[in-house]
């Protein structure tokens, strides 16, 4: 065949238009591809976000509701001392109305009795004390084991891809929420402090020395009830109340006048104390057949205060006020005593208690209630992504500003992606997300709706949900992700705001 006539055949036409069709089908199969994976690998990392976010709600919200019990079990303890105070302090005026007759117990008997009691009283203030303790554990735990380093958010990250990552400086934000500080308080060095004059409540919810608020006293007074534990009109128990309570200067109660307060204001938790007032008791437990009569008794009382002041007192019978001689060769501030005090003077447990004055910050501040972020990133710059690039991605040119074309290729075999730092745009896919804890305790419709009573941690209602990562006047999710290293993310997330995007917030007021 001539060269002419093999330049001018038609035939072969066909081959060439299919040839040049299948190069576009396939460089469209592998865009689809590519853009297709980037859009499974941002659902991916945001729901791993998502995930995380609400876990470590979760979890301040189980820490919150265990310490609420622990309060709880506390005001239970100190209910109980006040309620050992009042049967010391009745059984010593029935004990006084006894001195008539030959009583079926002998005085041996009812020392050992009376210590029994006062070393129970001891105790519940003891273990009062270790629930503050085990509450501190608990706290720190949350704090060491779930927050610090997004500890929680890298295992959740982690089991959804292995190569998704939280960085440690992440957990800035939810520190800041909790805890005022990235300081995990512990027990001992946060009684130094409170020796010293600190352990003052942070900027966080979360108030690591409390307890002797009103609001625990109250907690303990209401569960004790107006009439007490004892439900006797003749006695009562308290904590520092009448002169104990207007000046913390006072050394005994002088006289039974002083025991008793006039008003539910001048409870304080100065010392224990329980008071017996009736003026004639039956004496029931003599040896003689003789009927019972009844007997003329003085005012009988206990009082026991801290350890380090040696002002206990015990009056029944002859042993008249102050009544602080020794009962049975032993000192009477070793017997109805309590436990050394941290602030002196006092005999009030330490607590874990929600901080009131961040509360009083209102709704811009979701009533001090915690968000916590969680902030995962992939990067596609990766050692791994190197070695192994997937063969659908493709060479891009993007043009990011004016002044900066940034050459990228999502397979990055050559490691054309420039800057190869964390805070790179191009290079590190990031995702941000929130969860908040919050307290849910709401008022029956027909009861007229609203809440109960604020946040607390006195009852266990806290509960977590997921939430915008704006709103709140601290809430900056640009300023997160610069502290995680992220710069980049978060120049480009304020951009986004000064062109119109405002997310949860209004504009300007979460970045």
């Amino acid at each position: 065949m001539s060269r002419h006539r093999l330049l001018s055949a038609p035939r072969g036409q066909a081959l060439v238009l299919f040839a040049l069709t299948l190069l576009l089908l396939a460089l469209m199969v592998l865009m689809t591809l590519g853009f297709g994976m980037r859009a499974k690998e941002r659902v991916e990392i945001q729901m791993a976000a998502d995930a995380a976010a609400y876990s470590q709600a979760v979890a301040a919200a189980r820490t919150f509701n265990a310490i609420s019990v622990m309060n709880r079990a506390q005001v239970a303890h100190m209910v109980a001392m006040a309620g050992t105070q009042a049967l010391i302090s009745r059984s010593s005026q029935v004990y006084a109305a006894h001195m008539v007759c030959a009583p079926k117990f002998t005085v041996v008997q009812w020392e050992m009795q009376d210590k029994n009691a006062a070393t129970q009283t001891k105790e519940a203030q003891s273990k009062a004390g270790s629930l503050y303790q085990a509450g501190l554990e608990i706290y720190a735990h949350l704090l060491t084991e779930h927050v610090a380093g997004q500890k929680l958010a890298v295992r959740i990250a982690r089991g959804a891809n292995p190569e998704l990552e939280a960085t440690a400086d992440g957990a800035a934000k939810s520190f800041l929420e909790l805890n005022g500080s990235e300081d995990v308080p512990r027990h001992g060095p946060l009684m130094d402090a409170v020796r010293r004059g600190g352990g003052a409540c942070g900027g966080g919810a979360v108030c690591p020395v409390g307890g002797s608020t009103r609001a625990h006293l109250n907690a303990t007074m209401g569960s004790l009830g107006w009439t007490w534990v004892h439900n006797r009109p003749t006695g009562s128990a308290g904590f520092g109340t009448g002169g104990a309570a207007r000046s913390t200067a006072f050394r005994r109660y002088g006289s039974a006048a002083e025991m008793d307060p006039s008003t539910y204001g001048t409870v304080s938790g100065r010392n224990a104390t329980g008071h017996d007032h009736a003026t004639a008791i039956v004496p029931t437990q003599c040896a003689s057949n003789a009927p019972p009569a009844p007997v003329p008794v003085l005012d009988a009382w206990v009082m026991s205060d801290e350890q380090q002041t040696p002002q206990d007192q015990h009056v029944y019978g002859l042993r008249l006020p102050p009544g602080q001689a020794p009962e049975a060769g032993e000192p009477l501030y070793e017997r109805h005593t309590l436990g050394a005090c941290v602030t002196c003077p006092g005999i009030w447990p330490f607590a874990m208690s929600y901080n009131v004055d961040e509360m009083w910050r209102g709704p811009s501040n979701h009533y001090a209630q915690p968000k916590l972020y969680s902030v995962l990133h992939r990067d596609y710059g990766s050692d791994a992504r190197r070695k192994s690039p997937d063969p659908w991605n493709l060479f891009f040119r993007f043009k990011f500003s004016e002044e900066n074309t940034t050459e990228f290729d999502l397979s990055i075999p050559l490691g054309r992606s420039r800057p190869t730092g964390r805070e790179s745009v191009q290079r590190n896919q990031v995702a941000l997300s929130a969860g908040i804890v919050y307290y849910h305790r709401p008022r029956a419709a027909a009861q007229g709706g609203g809440w109960r009573e604020p946040p607390n941690f006195l009852n266990p209602f806290w509960r977590a949900t997921l939430v915008s990562a704006e709103g709140a006047v601290d809430d900056r999710p640009a300023e997160s992700l610069e502290t995680a290293g992220f710069a980049e993310h978060g120049r480009t997330l304020r951009e986004l705001e000064q062109a119109g995007y405002r997310g949860g917030s209004r504009r300007g007021a979460g970045y």
